[in-house]
Parts: structure tokens; sequence; C-alpha cells
């Protein structure tokens, strides 16, 4: 189905903006999908938008976790203390663990590669023509704008579940956010830095509770993966629903044989502009117009396709891991044992947490860099170019303020083409 097509009735959804919440048919790989659902039962549906489900089986994980003193089990065994581990475990919760436990793994990636099928239908049917990009409600309001990955990240790891909340995921921002200040207040954690700070190992170490704080290292580490993704999302949704606007609003079909972009007449101009997803670009539409520029004298030009795409069986199936999920799950294991072994080691399980996700996440990153030298160092000599051109016939006296309008709503960078001239962009 084309763009320029309508369609009252979209089988399959691509996601929608309410006012809580952005939630998208979105591609997710279903190994990294079943990994986080083995760090922590439950995150692994999270990522997937199963907010029931998920946070059910968080709910569950903490409950059954924390009566079987599995956590304290696993400090005991990996630091060799074997006997204790046995004798710390409640035998009647540590058998309700296992199923479940195995049941969230297996679902999360039945799942991922479910909605990875439906996120690929999605798109080709152009499902985001019925996506309102922006919404009110009594109490809240959403609306898709271009985010910042990296902001998302950093407000995650000032305070997990922050950067959830920057993308407007209230539900899964707010629980993990919730659950965070929890463990951090049973397992002590804020006393143990404190005196971590002060040079006091050995109070820091006596004073953690250990059956708490080795939720914490996963909670850490997921949150500023799962926003990382979900701005991501956000905005090729917001990208993908604006060239939808674009193309079937402003790709008249009159546009070339009215401009007459191939003749020869003197002193009509077209000014070609670059431009990224963002609501500036459509202001600078809006204001071009309120100006006289007709709707029929904009041309618009998405570059919806970049790159080769994979096969449809690759996608589905998970092919490759990207940056964030080496980086963050590195981190996680680092950080992890970290805690674990900080009971045994001078410095304290805050100390060596510290150094194992610092640690982790950049060995993560590193070897990111190594897998995938030949596709960055690609993308460094295509540089990053704009997402949009846009294409402005007018009379040469109208130049100079299309040329301001522009630029006031940041463009990338624009040519201005005279009639005059055969050799044009087209």
């Amino acid at each position: 189905m084309g763009a320029n097509e309508t369609n009252s009735r979209v089988r399959y959804k691509k996601g929608i903006v309410s006012a809580t919440n952005t939630s998208i048919a979105q591609l997710r790989n279903p190994t990294v999908v079943m990994w986080w659902a083995a760090a922590i039962p439950g995150y692994g549906h999270v990522m997937l938008s199963k907010y029931v489900k998920g946070f059910l089986l968080i709910l569950w994980e903490f409950t059954v976790n924390i009566n079987a003193r599995f956590n304290t089990a696993i400090m005991y065994t990996f630091t060799g203390r074997i006997e204790e581990a046995i004798e710390v475990l409640n035998k009647q919760w540590i058998l309700l663990y296992v199923p479940v436990y195995l049941y969230g793994i297996w679902d999360s990636r039945r799942t991922a590669i479910d909605i990875n099928k439906y996120a690929i239908l999605a798109d080709m049917s152009w499902s985001v023509s019925e996506i309102n990009p922006i919404t009110f409600s009594a109490l809240e309001n959403n609306y898709l704008d271009k985010r910042k990955n990296w902001v998302a990240v950093f407000w995650s790891l000032i305070m997990p579940g922050l950067g959830h909340l920057y993308v407007n995921r209230l539900p899964s921002g707010f629980y993990i956010l919730v659950w965070f200040i929890i463990v951090v207040y049973f397992s002590n954690t804020l006393p143990a830095i404190h005196y971590t700070f002060q040079g006091n190992f050995q109070a820091a170490t006596e004073v953690v509770n250990v059956q708490w704080i080795i939720f914490i290292p996963s909670m850490y580490c997921f949150a500023p993966y799962d926003a990382y993704l979900q701005c991501d999302s956000y905005n090729k949704l917001m990208a993908k629903q604006q060239s939808y606007y674009l193309m079937n609003e402003y790709q008249d079909k009159s546009f070339k044989q009215k401009t007459k972009i191939f003749s020869e007449r003197v002193g009509d101009m077209n000014v070609v502009a670059s431009f990224d997803h963002t609501v500036y670009l459509e202001m600078a539409i809006k204001e071009l117009e309120k100006h006289g520029i007709g709707k029929k004298d904009i041309f618009t030009i998405p570059l919806t396709e970049k790159k080769k795409p994979k096969k449809n069986s690759e996608i589905i199936r998970g092919s490759g891991f990207s940056l964030m999920d080496v980086t963050f799950a590195f981190g996680t294991v680092f950080s992890l044992f970290g805690v674990i072994y900080g009971f045994v080691l001078p410095g304290g399980p805050v100390t060596w947490g510290l150094i194992g996700v610092f640690f982790g996440s950049g060995f993560g990153f590193l070897l990111d860099l190594l897998l995938r030298k030949k596709e960055y160092r690609m993308k460094r000599k295509m540089g990053e170019g704009g997402e949009v051109m846009m294409v402005i016939h007018c009379q040469k006296n109208q130049v100079t303020f299309v040329k301001e309008i522009l630029f006031e709503h940041f463009t990338l960078g624009l040519q201005v083409i005279e009639e005059e001239y055969k050799d044009s962009v087209f």
C-alpha cells in the first residue's frame, strides 16, 4: 500500500499516542529481550509494552526471591560458602521460583518474535496514518517530537525511571522508579554509599542487606538501556508519522509541470533545503504558507530508505546486536559480580559494584566498536545528512524571506536554483 492511498480501517496498527503513554509495535531482538527477562523476570515484557504481565512478573520476582532468600544464596555460592547457601535457602519458596522464572524467559522471546511480525506488517500498511501526533486529557498530554537518546540515558543513570518519563512512558517509568526506591531503601544502599565515600569500607559492607542489593545491578542497567531503545523507537515513529503526512500533503503530482523545473523561465526560483524530522519542519511549512507560498509550490521528499533492508526472517528472529545491547549487558554482569565479590574484597560491595558497571559497560562498548568498525567507518564517511528534502518554488523577490524562514526553523542547509539553468537537482 502506498503512502498516498487512504485506508480508513488499518488492520495492523503501528502504535498509539495516548495521554499517559506512547505504545509502539517495535522491532526487538528476541535474544536480548530474553536476556533481560533472565536478569529480572518481567523486564522482557515491559520492553515489549506488555505491562500487566510484566508488572505481575516483577512483583512475583521480588516476592518469591525475597522469601526464598535466593539472592543471599547466590552471594554465598559465588564466594565459596556452599553450605551456608544451602542452609539459607527456603526450600518451599525456591521450588516455586524455577518454573515461573523459566516461563518468563521463554514467553518474552516468543512474544518478541510475534510482535516483530506485526511490526513489519504495520510498516508495510502505513498504519501511521491513524496515529494522532498530539493527545490531550484533563490530567496529562502527550505529543510526538524528536527526543535525544543520550538525554534519556542520562536521566536514567541519575535515577532509574526518569528516562522513561522523559519519553512519556509513564507506566513503566513510575513502576521502575518506585521499585528502585524500594530496593535502595531496604538494601541500605545510601548508608553504604555514605560509608564508602568516607573510606569506612567495613561499615559499608556490614550495613548492606545482601538479599536486596543484588537486585540493583540489573535494575540500574536496564533502565538506561530500555529508555534508550524506547526513545529511539519514539523518534522513528515520529519520523514515520511525519513522512506520511508530508508525502500526502506536500507531494502534489502537478509540481513539476506547474513549476517547469526543466524550463528556462528566467526569474522563477527553487529553494532546496534539508531538514531532520522535527516539528520545526512543519512550522516552517506553515510559516511559508502564511507568507504567500502556496501548498502546491512546496514539495517534500522524506528519505525513507537509507540502507539495504534485512530479510524479514532475520528481523523476526533477531540478527546481530546493537551498541546498547552489548554495553549494558556487560555492565549488568560485571556490576553483579562486583557487588557479590565486594562482600569479601577490600572496598565493599558499593565500590566494586560501581567499578563493575563502569568497567563492564566500557568493555562492552569497546567490543562493539571492534565488531562493527567497518559499519562505523562507513557512517563517518557518509556523514549525518538530512532526513527530509524540501523544494520551494517561488519568485526571485521571495527568496530572501523564504531563506530566513528556513534558517529560523533550523534547516541543515539549502541551495537556491534559478530556473534559467537546466542543471538542477531533478
